[in-house]
């Protein structure tokens, strides 16, 4: 992800350090010295620790030469010389395979457009110190905005002619859009910043498929370090019974490689994403209520209840599980909806930026299957399709779908916690009648309490 923030002569100069001029300094180099002024400081360190190496370098190869001396001189060189070539393409290979890799700091593979985000970005990079700051008083400076556009239009709601109403009312469409997208953007750079604080990279975009490769990195960050006990159960439960849905029990254990349509893999991101947001919701509203069952009104300690007959295991019933299963429909479709439209945007951003429009992705998977009577054949010619090329699709170690699926439970779960965070600084659009087409992959775009 790119910034344009701008890079100023004098922002470049204080990444300058002070050189001191030596003792065995030539008048050529006190007169270069000066012609380089302030802002050549730091070309001339640099340029000092180049000529030392260059020097250590020559002087090896000449004692090697010297050595050697004659023929054996330069079979020597061409040894060298193919150990250098050698070399050097490892390091070409190593270059061009770890560019696949997520960078460290990037903040995540979508794009941010809006002036408050591209700022707040470039702190992430360049002055983490200073983020969360920044974007408090950008979703202040916003709140405040919005407060005197209300303002305004209850003043021209009296006395304004109806063409000049409904030119305003377009103005306010208009600018209402900028500021949910503003707002949708900080959002997303705080959950991204929390995997940055996690020192684990978001996964990159997969949207052109082929072999995936994520690199190494310490689950614990995804897992215990984010989760309470309870929620950790669901987790693990939710993560074998996605991988156990796209291989045999070998493909479970070791580095066994899937090969999966990159709609599927978009749908298990989103819908692990969605996951994670609901157990976020779910695990706090569980705790509370634990905590609420201990103590009385006024904090003394609640009297035990009686023994209910009819009740189950205790030990499920005091379980995140258990109290999760005792959720009545309306309950489910309750807890399970995104609060806010612009967290919903955040999460079809990170969804749309890794593998592109799963709309998009579901109409071509669903042409390339034609008609199927049974789960069975639509299995075999989705293999088909995706041996001919004719669908996009993924090829993804066991270690690498596993971090695919921790690491969308996670954006869930993160982003859950900032949106609550956001929303008390700015109020957040409530998303109770918004499509949520683009993370389901339907065309007709199905509503969220639906």
């Amino acid at each position: 992800m790119a910034s344009s923030w701008p890079c100023t002569p004098e922002m470049l100069a204080s990444f300058g350090g002070s050189s001191s001029s030596s003792s065995s300094s030539g008048s050529r180099s006190s007169q270069r010295n000066r012609r380089l002024g302030r802002n050549g400081k730091w070309l001339r360190s640099t340029t000092s620790l180049l000529g030392v190496a260059a020097g250590m370098a020559l002087g090896a190869l000449s004692v090697v030469n010297f050595v050697g001396l004659g023929h054996s001189s330069r079979i020597e060189e061409h040894k060298h010389s193919l150990r250098s070539d050698k070399r050097a393409k490892s390091i070409a290979m190593r270059a061009e395979s770890s560019s696949n890799l997520p960078d460290l700091w990037k903040a995540g593979p979508a794009d941010v457009f809006s002036g408050q985000a591209q700022k707040a970005l470039y702190l992430m990079k360049e002055n983490p110190v200073l983020f969360e700051d920044s974007v408090e008083d950008s979703l202040e400076k916003l709140s405040e905005a919005r407060d005197d556009e209300e303002k305004q239009k209850k003043d021209l709601e009296a006395n304004a002619k109806e063409d000049t109403l409904m030119l305003r009312k377009r103005i306010e469409e208009v600018r209402l859009t900028e500021r949910t997208r503003t707002v949708m953007e900080l959002l997303y750079l705080k959950v991204c910043r929390k995997f940055q604080v996690l020192k684990v990279p978001l996964i990159p975009a997969l949207k052109k498929g082929g072999d995936v490769k994520f690199g190494n990195i310490d689950l614990k960050a995804l897992t215990t370090d984010i989760y309470s006990k309870d929620a950790l159960e669901l987790v693990r439960d939710h993560l074998f019974r996605i991988i156990g849905q796209q291989g045999n029990p070998s493909f479970m254990g070791g580095m066994g490689v899937v090969q999966i349509a990159l709609f599927q893999a978009g749908q298990v991101y989103a819908m692990s994403a969605m996951f994670g947001y609901y157990l976020r919701r779910v695990d706090a509203r569980f705790q509370l209520e634990k905590l609420a069952g201990q103590f009385g009104a006024f904090g003394e300690e609640a009297p035990e209840a009686p023994p209910n007959p009819f009740a189950g295991d205790e030990a499920s019933t005091n379980s995140l599980k258990g109290y999760i299963s005792d959720f009545g429909p309306e309950e489910v479709q309750s807890m399970w909806a995104v609060t806010s439209v612009e967290a919903q945007m955040a999460m079809e951003t990170q969804v749309t930026a890794l593998f592109g429009d799963l709309r998009v992705l579901k109409d071509k998977l669903v042409g390339a299957l034609g008609m199927v009577s049974s789960p069975e054949e639509a299995t075999q010619k989705l293999e088909q399709a995706i041996k001919k090329d004719e669908v996009e699709s993924l090829r993804i170690t066991s270690d690498d779908l596993r971090r695919l699926v921790l690491e969308a439970v996670a954006y869930g779960a993160i982003l859950n916690d900032n949106e609550k965070q956001v929303d008390v600084i700015y109020e957040l659009t409530p998303a109770s009648s918004r499509a949520m087409g683009a993370l389901t992959g339907d065309d007709d775009g199905r509503m969220l309490n639906e």
